[in-house]
This record gives structure tokens, C-alpha cells and sequence, in this order.
């Protein structure tokens, strides 16, 4: 781990738990929260359908980290990721799904937030 003045940074980790991609962008209740995702988010990367938007979102989450990743696991177990060199951002549930994806206007200190709120301590 990486100090710095805001409080604890982490080292990109792979995601190590098991994908369940039947999961990606969908509620508890089994609806897909995928259109809504891909309409908040689709600027942040030019994207022009769902499809390549959930492309992305997993290429993000399940490629290997480089040295501008930074990750870590909640108590919960949400897996949190974010590289701040593209400024990508990126989640995973408990059950192996993708929650979010997006490109943060507050870039790093959005980041720095969730390590505060989410990360363990």
C-alpha cells in the first residue's frame, strides 16, 4: 500500500473472485440496469451501443492491472477499481457482477473517496 495525505492507496489487484457475467449490470430483483448505465455513461467514452459499453466495462474489470490501476475488496465484497491514468472506474458485486462503469468528473479525489468510505481499514 502507497500512503499519501488523503489516507491509504492500493495497489491494482486482479479481481479474484468468480465472474458470473449473467449478473453484469442487473438488480437483485434480475432487472437489467444495463440501458440506464450505458445512457449515463455512454460520453464518457464515445460508446454508441449497449453492446460495446458492456464490452468495455468487462475488458476494464477483467484484464490484468498496470501500474496506473488501483483496486481493492470491501468488507462486503465489492471489488472497487479504478486507473488513474484513464480515469476509468469500474465495480464488481459480491456474486460477480458488473455494477459500474464510468469515467468520475472528480477523477481521483472520487476515487480517494471511495478508498475512505468502502475500503477496509
Amino acid at each position: 500500500m502507497i500512503g499519501n495525505n488523503k489516507g491509504t492507496r492500493y495497489p491494482g489487484q486482479p479481481y479474484t473472485g468468480t465472474r458470473n457475467v449473467a449478473n453484469d449490470f442487473t438488480k437483485g430483483n434480475g432487472k437489467s440496469t444495463l440501458t440506464k448505465h450505458f445512457n449515463d455513461h455512454k460520453k464518457d467514452f464515445g460508446y454508441t451501443t449497449e453492446s460495446q459499453y458492456l464490452s468495455g466495462a468487462r475488458n476494464f474489470l477483467e484484464k490484468p492491472p498496470v501500474s496506473t490501476t488501483e483496486s481493492f475488496v470491501s468488507k462486503g465484497g465489492t471489488y472497487f477499481r479504478y486507473d488513474t491514468a484513464t480515469n476509468e472506474f469500474g465495480m464488481i458485486n459480491q456474486y460477480g457482477g458488473i455494477l459500474t462503469y464510468f469515467k468520475p468528473t472528480d477523477g481521483l479525489k472520487y476515487w480517494l473517496d471511495q478508498i475512505e468510505k468502502y475500503a477496509p481499514k
